[in-house]
C-alpha cells in the first residue's frame, strides 16, 4: 500500500471539493454501499469503459497523475455523518481481477472518518491518495464531526 499526502496541486484540489460540494453536483441516492449496511450518494464518472459524466475534466488531473494503463471504474461518494462502520468488502468483488488491478481512495475533505485496513487505519484527510492491491479487504468508519465524508475510488490496472 502507498499513501501519498498533497497528491495534487491544492489549487486543484479545492476546486475539486468546492465543486462537490456545491448545490449544482449531480450526485445520486444508493441503497447500499457495501453489501446491507448503509445508504450514500454517488456519481459515476466512469463505467463498462467509457465516460459516464459530463464532470470527468474535474478528476482528469487525479487520472492522470494515477496513471493507468486501463480505467476500470471511477466513482465518487458522499457520505452523511453517522457513528457506524460500513462491511469488509474488496472494490473488485464482482469484478475481474487481474495482478495489475488496483484501487485507490482519494479523500476529497478533511473528516474523523478514515478507512480500515487488516493492520492499519488510514484517516480521512484532504488531498490524500491511497492506492493498494485490487484484492484487498477494507471498510469504512463513517465521520461524525462533518455533515460529509466525500472520497473518489479508482478501480484500474496499473502499468
Amino acid at each position: 500500500m502507498n499513501t501519498y499526502k498533497n497528491f495534487i496541486d491544492k489549487k486543484i484540489c479545492e476546486q475539486i471539493k468546492n465543486t462537490m460540494l456545491g448545490v449544482s453536483f449531480p450526485w445520486f441516492y444508493r441503497k447500499n454501499q457495501t453489501g446491507k449496511d448503509s445508504s450514500f450518494l454517488n456519481h459515476v464518472f466512469f463505467t463498462e469503459g467509457r465516460l459516464n459524466s459530463n464532470l470527468y475534466s474535474l478528476i482528469e488531473p487525479l487520472v492522470k497523475k494515477l496513471n493507468p494503463a486501463k480505467l476500470i471504474n471511477i466513482r465518487a461518494n458522499l457520505c452523511l455523518k453517522r457513528p457506524m462502520k460500513s462491511n469488509w468488502h474488496s472494490d473488485f468483488d464482482n469484478l475481474k481481477l487481474t495482478p495489475k488491478s488496483r484501487t485507490a481512495i482519494y479523500y476529497v475533505n478533511t473528516n474523523n472518518g478514515y478507512t480500515i485496513f487488516k493492520n492499519k487505519k488510514i484517516k480521512s484527510e484532504a488531498n490524500k491518495m491511497i492506492v493498494f492491491n485490487g484484492n484487498t479487504k477494507h471498510k469504512v468508519k463513517y465521520q461524525t464531526d462533518r455533515d460529509t465524508r466525500i472520497v473518489i475510488n479508482f478501480l484500474y490496472e496499473s502499468i
